[in-house]
């Protein structure tokens, strides 16, 4: 008897436990996802014209409707912030591919507008 109230004692620990971690998963899922509106929603003093399918419509209308973005705008907004926080990397070898580029560019243009002796 005592050996299985203790066994019931360590599962509903453990169940406990595991919960616990859930909430904090949540709760840091949570917080990442309101950092992520804060920041897409600050300085936005730029416009874009962007043309969406019916799915990619159907999402933004859901953050609105949800009550997470005020706008299709905002969702929009959001979505390309988290857009970018996920792809970091990608954009990191964009940048260091197109910085390359630019300087090829300048090297090319710098050699054809130099006199021949």
């Amino acid at each position: 008897m005592e050996q299985e109230r203790e066994q019931v004692k360590e599962e509903v620990t453990e169940e406990r436990k595991q919960k616990r971690a859930s909430g904090e998963r949540v709760g840091a899922a949570l917080s990442s996802f309101v950092e992520s509106l804060e920041v897409a929603l600050t300085g936005r003093g730029n416009a874009v014209m962007v043309r969406v399918n019916d799915a990619a419509l159907e999402k933004l209308d859901m953050l609105v409707a949800s009550g997470i973005c005020k706008s299709r705008s905002e969702a929009a907004a959001f979505l390309l912030q988290r857009g970018f926080e996920s792809s970091g990397a990608l954009f990191d070898r964009i940048a260091s591919v197109t910085n390359r580029i630019t300087e090829l560019r300048q090297e090319l243009l710098g050699s054809v507008q130099e006199p021949e002796e």
